[in-house]
């Protein structure tokens, strides 16, 4: 695995803690496998609140995934291993963290296929709402990112009506949807009952186009929904009245 280096860091209260540095993982035969264990490295060193020792292993991540890896399937499984891993960090002060959320946010909408750049577009929503008391809440670019996943799902059915003739199936708008209800849920002033009806008026009217093709399972995932926002409607209470609003 080629010569090992120990980067020896000192923390208060910790000690010496030792670590792999970058040119015992970049030995690694397989970029897959390094990507993973990068990311892992990065979180071990988010647990011992040591932040540029995490960012230097989250950039050198993105390196590998540049360079190194060139299948598209491997590429959507490696976005998803980074926004997961980037979503755990609570090291990261604003900059650092603003720099690899745009990174991945980026990386995503450029994925080979378009449902899986508007799946990782949603995913990075994420990044920029996690839920604990001390969790990063900004609204304003989980709206943003939520907005760009839904240009690539319209950007998605025009391409199936120029290539079948037929629009596709509304399964992407709906997990849009199921987004918009999980933030306008949590608080999100940003996500309002107003955008949740309009993008419930979009998927219907994709439905019911001339050019739309039945799909079962579209149907029966906008039903569930649909029952889900009725089912808060009838809860009572502030949650009740929040979700009074959104019109079935």
């Amino acid at each position: 695995m080629g010569g090992r280096r120990w980067l020896t860091v000192g923390v208060e209260g910790l000690g010496i803690l030792k670590i792999w540095i970058i040119e015992a993982l970049s030995a690694v035969p397989s970029p897959e496998l390094a990507l993973r264990l990068y990311l892992q490295c990065a979180e071990a060193a988010n647990d011992c609140g040591l932040e540029h020792v995490a960012y230097e292993f989250f950039a050198q991540t993105f390196v590998l995934y540049e360079e190194e890896i060139a299948n598209s399937k491997a590429h959507l499984t490696a976005i998803h291993l980074i926004i997961g891993a980037l979503q755990r960090m609570t090291v990261f002060g604003v900059e650092n963290r603003d720099i690899l959320t745009h990174k991945a946010t980026g990386y995503s909408a450029r994925l080979l296929k378009k449902p899986d750049q508007c799946r990782a577009v949603y995913t990075c929503s994420h990044l920029f709402w996690v839920d604990d008391e001390d969790g990063i809440k900004d609204g304003e670019r989980v709206l943003l990112c939520l907005k760009r996943a839904l240009r690539i799902a319209n950007a998605a059915q025009q391409r199936a009506n120029v290539a079948r003739g037929s629009s596709g199936p509304v399964t992407l708008f709906v997990e849009i949807l199921n987004k918009y209800l999980y933030f306008f849920e949590k608080g999100n002033q940003q996500i309002t009952a107003a955008a949740i009806q309009h993008l419930k008026e979009l998927i219907n009217t994709e439905m019911q186009g001339d050019s739309a093709i039945p799909n079962s399972y579209s149907d029966a995932f906008l039903a569930s929904t649909l029952r889900y926002i009725q089912f808060q409607k009838q809860k009572g209470g502030i949650m009740g009245e929040k979700f009074e609003s959104v019109e079935l």
